[in-house]
């Protein structure tokens, strides 16, 4: 947006972040420089998540492809009850997963 001799002159600000935001990022530069090993727990932890949620939509994305494809009684249908039936065992994978990390990311 601004001419590259403008911006080399001053500095930027975005006024757009939250308390909770700001709060993160100094929990963050802190834990670099005191305890590294527990920075780089917390951002696998935070991939991890943004992952699973992922693998949630595709789930649901997957789910409502098979139930709006379906035709007649969708219990009769075997593609459409393994689909369904994995995607729960997947899901109830992905709810420890998370329970998982918010238990480790109050302890972090």
């Amino acid at each position: 947006r601004f001419p590259p001799e403008i911006a080399v002159k001053v500095t930027l600000l975005n006024f757009m972040i939250t308390p909770q935001g700001l709060q993160d990022q100094l929990l963050g530069i802190l834990a670099a420089e005191e305890k590294p090993q527990l920075e780089e727990k917390k951002n696998n932890l935070i991939v991890e998540g943004a992952n699973n949620k992922k693998l949630l939509k595709e789930i649901e994305d997957k789910i409502l492809a098979v139930v709006s494809s379906s035709q007649g009684n969708i219990l009769e249908d075997e593609t459409a009850i393994q689909i369904l039936s994995s995607s729960k065992v997947l899901s109830e994978e992905i709810a420890a997963k998370q329970e998982i990390a918010s238990t480790t990311e109050k302890e972090i």
